[in-house]
């Protein structure tokens, strides 16, 4: 994170596409300057990348001076967003995982949606996130905080319990077949793909594994698991068996790149116990 950061000047390279962007961030920038309890704005993800175009959203952070001061910085910055263009709505909310963080949700009439986590400064840790630039920071504050390194570690621990979950998650699949349950089938078949993309990401160096599927496209789109496209089933028992077999051949594909990368100790013995039921005739 810049010390010095000069918001107008980056928002003034933003190419033409992006002038929805442009704008809403200007008005947040002229809010920060006249907000004393303000302490930082940055934005990030794929504005922050440089790989933004015009339907990107604006992913963004609003420090404020401490816990006390998130409630009311929240409540003044939702009454000035009306002011940054025709909006059509928005929503305040606390993330269920996110404690002492609020969240605005805006969505303006020329499709430009804003993305605002209002946090303490003591909680803006730029230096873990290297895909967010600083476009405003008060005087005195800090500058950055956390552990720069952060992002980039995925566990052998962790792969060992995406793969672990993935594999639970197709028992499930086999046991709602045989219930004739086919939509939760369906529905726990997202589960294990979502696994897949996690394991693929970690796999290939993707910034946020975790993220899966957005940091796989984001990194390479054209890298992608191979045979991803047979994992994908209609509303049909048969087709969701026949997906559910593929997603476990993807799965120990994707398990063991993972584990090259991040010496893991796969659940093997799992694997073979799930893949051996798939693959057996239906009752």
């Amino acid at each position: 994170m810049r010390n010095d950061p000069d918001g107008h000047e980056w928002l003034s390279q933003l190419p033409d596409e992006l002038a929805g962007q442009r704008r809403v961030m200007a008005g947040v920038l002229g809010f920060c300057a006249a907000t004393p309890v303000v302490t930082s704005f940055s934005v990030g993800c794929s504005l922050g990348r440089g790989a933004a175009d015009e339907l990107s959203d604006i992913d963004a952070a609003l420090g404020v001076t401490d816990e006390a001061s998130v409630g009311a910085a929240e409540a003044l910055v939702s009454a000035a967003l009306p002011g940054f263009g025709p909006l059509v709505d928005l929503l305040r909310y606390q993330a269920r995982h996110d404690d002492g963080i609020r969240r605005i949700f805006a969505q303006y009439a020329d499709r430009t949606q804003l993305d605002l986590a209002v946090v303490p400064q003591a909680k803006v840790k730029l230096a873990e996130r290297p895909d967010f630039v600083a476009l405003y920071l008060s005087p005195g504050a800090p500058a950055s905080a956390g552990d720069p390194a952060a992002p980039f570690v995925v566990s052998a621990e962790q792969v060992r319990e995406w793969a672990f979950i993935a594999w639970s998650e197709l028992l499930d699949i086999d046991k709602y077949l045989r219930r004739g349950s086919l939509w939760e089938a369906h529905d726990r078949l997202h589960d294990v793909r979502r696994h897949i993309w996690m394991l693929w990401a970690a796999a290939t160096g993707a910034m946020y594994p975790w993220h899966g599927l957005s940091q796989v496209l984001d990194r390479d789109a054209g890298d992608l698991p191979p045979g991803i496209e047979a994992t994908v089933a209609t509303l049909d028992a048969a087709d969701l068996r026949r997906a559910a077999r593929a997603s476990a051949a993807l799965l120990s594909t994707a398990s063991e790149a993972a584990a090259g990368k991040h010496p893991a100790r796969l659940p093997t013995a799992l694997a073979g116990y799930v893949t051996a039921l798939l693959g057996a005739a239906e009752p």
